[in-house]
């Protein structure tokens, strides 16, 4: 687990350094701020909306940092902040105006070896034609503090407002918060997708290692990814877990064409099968058209 959280204590000094230079598991049921940056816009739409919230999000810019030394780097951009005011930054690669992917590492914040397959992802060789933005974390605070919810107790993964349904309570590790998009993580992840209208998002987790069975246009990919990296491509049984407001069928359904799926890790991801996973997001996103 070492080279897991020395990847999310750089990622979260990263973030931090960035801020202050501004100006001014699971998911059977997963199958079954708008912001001003240095990246390029993307073909979709720049206004941002957001239905599911009257929360007011904030403006920040990043000014370019070392990371403009990597080969089709297109800015940096925080898209919201966590409860306790952590950016939650977007790494933007590849060609603008191309295919929109969006691959997440944490949103679980004790589930984190996604992190290192983001890490890769971020100075990796990508195919011309792909818009590629990378989420390290989208639960800061969770990371920070090892553990599944996020600061103010909720499960992200529940919070989500497509099929939302009221789960446990504060204290409790699958809590759904007061209300669908109850959270400014959701909230900030929700408008960034409603502005960049993703093709593919891709969600890390941990620990069932597997990859959903699929019916729907996205099951060769999920598939493919299950062969290239050795996961298990079966259903997920026997968890004592609610599936409800789960990020990747909020994408799916809410976002026009979205293709959303789970990949669920091990126990521990090492390096080498860290690159294993990165080679695969690099072929997959080449079946999405």
């Amino acid at each position: 687990m070492s080279t897991r959280r020395a990847l999310a204590a750089l990622a979260i000094a990263a973030t931090v350094v960035a801020c202050s230079s501004t100006t001014g598991n699971e998911s059977a049921a997963g199958d079954n701020t708008a912001v001003a940056a240095t990246s390029a816009p993307s073909s979709s739409s720049s206004t941002t909306s957001s239905t599911t919230t009257s929360s007011t999000s904030t403006t920040t810019t990043i000014p370019p940092t070392t990371t403009t030394t990597i080969p089709g780097f297109l800015g940096e951009e925080v898209i919201g902040t966590s409860v306790e005011g952590r950016p939650i930054v977007a790494y933007h690669r590849g060609t603008a105006g191309g295919i929109p992917i969006v691959v997440v590492g944490v949103i679980h914040g004790n589930e984190d070896d996604g992190l290192a397959v983001i890490d890769l992802l971020r100075t990796m060789d990508l195919p011309a034609g792909y818009d590629l933005w990378l989420l390290p974390m989208l639960n800061p605070d969770g990371q920070a503090a090892q553990k599944r919810t996020n600061a103010n107790g909720v499960d992200l993964n529940r919070n989500f407002p497509y099929g939302w349904g009221p789960i446990g309570q504060p204290g409790d590790s699958q809590y759904s918060g007061s209300g669908p998009a109850s959270e400014p993580e959701t909230q900030a992840f929700i408008a960034f997708a409603q502005r960049i209208t993703p093709r593919l998002t891709l969600w890390y987790h941990q620990n069932a290692f597997l990859v959903l069975p699929s019916q729907r246009s996205d099951g060769p990919l999920r598939k493919k990814y299950a062969e290239l990296t050795g996961l298990p491509y079966k259903a997920l049984t026997g968890t004592g877990s609610t599936f409800s407001g789960i990020a990747a069928t909020w994408v799916r359904v809410e976002v026009p064409e979205a293709m959303s799926f789970i990949i669920e890790l091990g126990d521990d991801l090492p390096p080498d099968q860290a690159q294993i996973h990165a080679d695969a997001v690099i072929t997959i996103i080449q079946m999405v058209n």
